[in-house]
């Protein structure tokens, strides 16, 4: 993965390699499609990051629409950093039945709705890269701008309109 850095307020340009996209029925497409990030890092400051398919050359200047291949948006309320000890910002694993809650730092989990988007790609083919351009809040702490982004696995899922499979099942049993 790739990062890129453009103007004053974006931090780290996020670019994901090529993922795969699965179907099992090219024709059919999907009822919903969600790109899901986890373990987003929410450590640093509060951004945008705006999610783009196909378009690893976007960055802050990059129009909001499906012709530069924005998918949508998610947002991180960030900690501005770390200000305790050393160590205060370490997460620690936790003990099997810990009942205690979980260290403030743990990465995020976000999703973005990126049915319209996906139906068009898959049209045309079964792989898709992922830019994400973090646009820094107004007023954030700018110490650690340019290094914003941080995620730990993204998963894309496809979701097929099961009412209307099992008709279409339906109908070719009753021919």
């Amino acid at each position: 993965m790739q990062n890129k850095e453009n103007n004053e307020n974006v931090g780290n340009i996020f670019v994901s390699p090529k993922i795969q996209i699965f179907s099992h029925n090219k024709e059919q497409e999907y009822y919903k499609a969600d790109i899901i990030f986890y373990g987003v890092d929410h450590s640093g400051p509060s951004y945008e990051g705006r999610v783009y398919l196909n378009n690893s050359n976007a960055n802050g200047d990059t129009p909001l629409d499906e012709e530069n291949g924005y998918a949508g948006s998610y947002h991180i309320f960030g900690h501005g950093g770390c200000f305790g000890d050393v160590g205060h910002c370490d997460i620690k694993p936790r003990r099997t039945y810990d009942s205690r809650a979980q260290h403030p730092l743990i990465g995020a989990n976000k999703s973005i709705d990126a049915t319209n988007m996906l139906r068009k790609i898959i049209k045309t083919t079964d792989t898709v890269t992922i830019t994400i351009v973090p646009i820094i809040a107004k007023g954030g702490r700018r110490s650690n701008i340019k290094d914003v982004v941080h995620i730990e696995r993204i998963r894309i899922n496809g979701y097929e309109n099961a009412y209307k499979l099992n008709k279409e099942r339906q109908s070719q049993r009753i021919e």
